[in-house]
């Protein structure tokens, strides 16, 4: 089996995606999923030399950035403090369910 082969499996097992991947499933061009990830906009969970591979979750990243800078006209910048803050949010969210159940375990 060729090493591209496995790698290929492997990366279709454990559901990530290249960059052309990627930006095929999200409507994009490698281009501009690639200035994406330079400015650290969506991050490969894996580089393995020279692929870089994202997790599934990434589509629905790059689809948010795309509405940020296409409907509202958010800069680069402003789309990252957006998505900072969206993701701290989602986070005390979960916080906030898991302490519920903890001091209210009836409810």
């Amino acid at each position: 089996m060729s090493k591209s082969y496995a790698l290929t499996l492997w990366r279709t097992e454990n559901s990530l995606l290249t960059l052309e991947d990627l930006a095929k499933a999200a409507g994009m061009t490698p281009e501009v999923v690639d200035a994406f990830v330079r400015y650290r906009l969506v991050e490969p969970s894996l580089k393995i030399t020279a692929y870089q591979l994202f997790p599934i979750s990434s589509i629905e990243r790059l689809k948010r950035i795309l509405r940020l800078r296409n409907d509202l006209g958010v800069n680069l910048a402003g789309v990252a403090v957006i998505l900072e803050m969206t993701e701290r949010i989602e986070e005390l969210k979960r916080e906030v369910i898991v302490l519920r159940r903890y001091c209210f375990p009836e409810e």
